[in-house]
């Protein structure tokens, strides 16, 4: 039984039968594309091709490429196609496609499945009460606020901790929604399972309005993204979204800073947030109200900034390292001592990559933690350099003796994803 969203996405695909002219220009434009096989593809030949696949259902190679290779970075999303149209909705629907006649299996991790790779990875990184913490929603019924920190930075469980010392520290009324038990969709989406999509978004939305808040803090870039482009177009939000470090930026003198960091930094943002104009100054503000630390811009910044690569890792992980890092060599360039990530995902692609250059890499929560005195080790981060399946069981047994998950799963995820190599040992 199809769903409003997918209905949605069926109007989408009709507007763009109807109206591109195939100029290419959505293609011409794209940064991943020069780094793909269709670097020497006429766009327009490209666009026709897809135009084809999506009126009779022919299959082209360009035209998974250009879906499949997508680093969902939003760039296209508004002043690009001289039609109006999405090249990211285009994208989608193409997978959207490809999920509907079964052409290939779209791989990717429910965030309710309770051996997902975030629930496990979590349970070895913090304590049990810790985990408890973070997968506990608040009991209260009327909140002028509601945090939702998304799903994917489970991967990197502290920081959803730091985010809740922070909020506790600046005291205002809120509620927290775990991630995980609720999704925005995001991830099926980009899966081509808009009708489980759908059905997460509106989980999350009920969940989230239960609470009655005035506003609803978005800790992750995509959840801000995903409804503003998508869920929004076929659903009633009841409250207003601001990010993360919006609501930091309108709190920053409740935070007592008590370090200085004494550094300078450059920033790496959330392209899709500057991309979609939701969120283009705000963690400026806030890295520059932390004592001691001096920020310098990467040429490529603010409505001009670029993407860490992103979704492109889950097909064309050539594409995404050559993106990933000519990012690197750009903050490199700068000179910091530390690149600042805001996004999670930006955080899990540069992650191992620190080693090969002169500067830290940190989350942004991370940083004001440190700079409130509050300390927490970012394993994340050093397990995915270690890469090391015996070194990260050694170093993570306290709280593997803590976990609700069997060794065994606990082993399997690590080798499907950070320790997949003995290395370093």
């Amino acid at each position: 039984m199809s769903t409003i969203l997918s209905q949605y996405f069926d109007q989408e695909k009709k507007q763009v039968l109807e109206k591109c002219l195939v100029c290419g220009q959505c293609i011409s434009k794209c940064p991943i594309i020069k780094y793909t096989n269709l670097e020497k593809f006429d766009p327009r030949e490209v666009q026709r091709k897809v135009l084809e696949f999506l009126e009779n259902g022919t299959e082209y190679d360009e035209v998974y490429t250009k879906s499949f290779a997508c680093m969902e970075c939003y760039k296209c999303v508004k002043n690009n196609c001289p039609k109006g149209l999405s090249p990211l909705m285009i994208n989608e629907i193409i997978k959207w496609e490809y999920n509907q006649r079964n052409l290939i299996p779209i791989l990717y991790t429910d965030p309710k499945d309770d051996n997902a790779k975030q629930r496990v990875l979590s349970s070895i990184q913090i304590s049990s009460e810790e985990y408890n913490k973070i997968f506990t929603p608040s009991t209260k019924d009327t909140v002028q606020y509601v945090f939702f920190p998304g799903c994917n930075v489970y991967l990197q469980p502290e920081k959803v901790l730091d985010a809740l010392d922070i909020m506790d520290i600046i005291g205002e009324d809120y509620a927290f929604v775990p991630g995980m038990d609720f999704c925005c969709g995001n991830v099926h989406l980009e899966a081509g399972a808009v009708d489980k999509g759908y059905t997460a978004s509106q989980e999350l939305i009920s969940k989230l309005s239960s609470y009655h808040p005035e506003t609803v803090i978005l800790y992750c870039p995509t959840c801000l993204c995903r409804l503003d482009m998508t869920i929004s177009k076929v659903s009633e939000i009841p409250f207003s979204i601001i990010s993360f470090p919006q609501f930091l930026t309108q709190n920053i003198d409740k935070l007592p800073f008590k370090k200085e960091i004494n550094k300078t930094v450059t920033l790496h943002e959330a392209c899709k947030a500057a991309y979609m104009g939701l969120d283009i100054t705000s963690a400026r503000e806030v890295l520059c109200s932390i004592p001691g630390v001096n920020l310098t811009e990467m040429p490529r910044h603010g409505l001009n900034t670029a993407c860490c690569g992103s979704s492109s890792m889950d097909f064309f992980e050539n594409s995404m390292a050559i993106v990933r890092d000519e990012r690197l060599q750009e903050a490199e360039e700068t000179g910091a001592d530390i690149l600042v990530d805001i996004c999670q995902t930006c955080h899990n692609i540069f992650a191992k990559e620190e080693l090969k250059y002169t500067f830290e890499i940190i989350n942004y929560v991370s940083l004001i933690a440190e700079a409130l005195g509050i300390e927490r080790e970012d394993k994340f981060k050093k397990y995915k350099q270690w890469g090391s399946l015996k070194r990260i069981l050694e170093d993570a047994r306290e709280y593997i003796a803590q976990s609700e998950y069997p060794r065994d799963t606990i082993i399997e995820v690590l080798k499907n994803s950070i320790a997949s190599e003995e290395s370093h040992e």
